[in-house]
């Protein structure tokens, strides 16, 4: 049976701003999608830390976390604690691959550290129930061919769309494609690192669902890219 699934919305109605400071660095979409979740779900990804920022996030339930939380370019991994700390629970978050790419700098096992110091739970290939929701985790691969399918999950997070071509069923969410980062007006991608060709947005696989948001940080400036965070219910 297919998923109904509705995007009800996406405006601008939500900002990040550095600590100690009032004044909005940027903006960022908010887009609003009908999962049928029972729970109020917050997604956001890609926030590539380079210091302590505040996340005014909307109220939720459960606040989901899609990787790249921090790069080579993170100072220390104080500002992962500090950041995510002030954000309430449950917290739950899987590693992209920036994470793995900058082991030189931080061991994957003091990142991991760092997020459950800030109170989040970090899922590798496994899964949690929280609040009747089963979220299964998927690490990070750097063959997008070889992602497994992640049986019997209400909801699959994972850094990499290309996760979603091993899909059956279920919900997935991801981000790491910055929504092309280079974009023209509207936010249309002109280039995807996916191998699959995923930019942002809804796509349909059968029974399963996925939403790709364009992510709240960068590395590189963004052009005609949108910063964007997601809420699930």
């Amino acid at each position: 049976m297919r998923r109904r699934v509705f995007l009800t919305s996406i405006g601008g109605a939500a900002a990040i701003t550095a600590a100690g400071f009032g004044a909005p660095l940027a903006g960022a979409d908010v887009a609003e999608l009908r999962l049928g979740l029972g729970k109020r779900v917050v997604f956001i990804s890609d926030l590539h830390l380079h210091g302590v920022r505040r996340l005014d996030l909307p109220p939720y339930d459960l606040l989901l976390i899609g990787g790249d939380t921090y790069d080579g370019e993170t100072p220390s991994l104080d500002v992962v604690v500090e950041t995510l700390r002030r954000l309430p629970g449950p917290k739950v978050a899987v590693l992209g691959n920036h994470e793995h790419w900058s082991r030189g700098k931080f061991p994957l096992r003091q990142g991991v550290k760092a997020l459950e110091d800030a109170g989040v739970h970090v899922l590798a290939d496994d899964w949690v129930q929280l609040g009747g929701l089963r979220i299964h985790g998927l690490d990070w691969r750097d063959d997008p061919r070889s992602y497994p399918a992640a049986a019997d999950a209400d909801v699959v997070l994972v850094h990499s769309p290309d996760a979603f071509q091993a899909a059956r069923r279920g919900i997935y969410l991801a981000g790491h494609t910055h929504g092309g980062q280079i974009c023209l007006p509207l936010n249309v991608p002109v280039y995807t690192i996916s191998y699959f060709g995923y930019t942002w947005g809804l796509y349909r696989r059968g029974e399963a669902v996925m939403y790709v948001t364009r992510g709240l940080g960068e590395i590189l400036p963004r052009i005609y890219c949108r910063r964007e965070m997601v809420i699930a219910v």
